[in-house]
């Protein structure tokens, strides 16, 4: 870190570390939102699949089950 000759000098490192720093969490955020959207975007997409295929196989019924045999 370099030497800080006046008070001048220390406010405006100041502002650019304040900067810095909300540049930082901007990109956070943004990373983070994109995170968040495919999470979402993929339970969705599992969460149809899954029910589709339920509710398909609800309607045909279970075909591999053996017709009941009377003794």
């Amino acid at each position: 870190m370099k030497r800080v000759k006046n008070m001048r000098e220390l406010e405006l490192m100041q502002k650019n570390i304040e900067y810095r720093q909300l540049l930082s969490e901007k990109k956070l955020l943004g990373s983070s939102v994109g995170i968040i959207d495919n999470l979402t975007s993929g339970l969705k997409d599992w969460a149809f699949e899954f029910g589709s295929a339920l509710f398909l196989n609800l309607i045909r019924g279970n075909k591999k089950q053996e017709p009941e045999t009377e003794e």
